[in-house]
């Protein structure tokens, strides 16, 4: 599994990483599924998530994988933010903020300004 605890500025942040997948949705899969565990098995609203989809391209069946597993984490999330959506990638962010429910989310361009955000109050 790619994805893991990360530090920053003193507190503790899970660093999904779905990027770099390209069209393999059954290593996405596979990838989502073990984040969505880890993070699923923490006490609610106490996660901050730093989420990466660059290099994964936003195929329908990749796209499906998220929608369908992604949600199985809210309940213990409490903000996400998300890298690999500039551009014209930013109407994926629509799908994001679906599936999140009442998540706060946001999109950055670099990942210091999203650990930033993530850990303000």
């Amino acid at each position: 599994m790619k994805s893991r605890w990360i530090e920053h500025k003193g507190k503790r942040i899970f660093f999904a990483d779905y990027s770099g997948f390209g069209t393999d949705s059954e290593a996405l899969r596979q990838e989502v599924e073990e984040a969505v565990a880890v993070i699923a098995a923490e006490p609610e609203k106490s996660v901050l998530v730093l989420s990466s989809l660059e290099g994964t391209v936003e195929s329908t069946t990749n796209m499906r994988v998220i929608r369908q597993i992604v949600p199985r984490a809210n309940r213990s999330v409490r903000k996400r933010a998300l890298l690999g959506f500039s551009g014209s990638r930013r109407f994926l962010l629509t799908l994001f903020a679906n599936v999140l429910g009442d998540t706060r989310v946001a999109a950055f361009d670099s990942q210091e300004e999203a650990l930033d955000w993530l850990v303000e109050d």
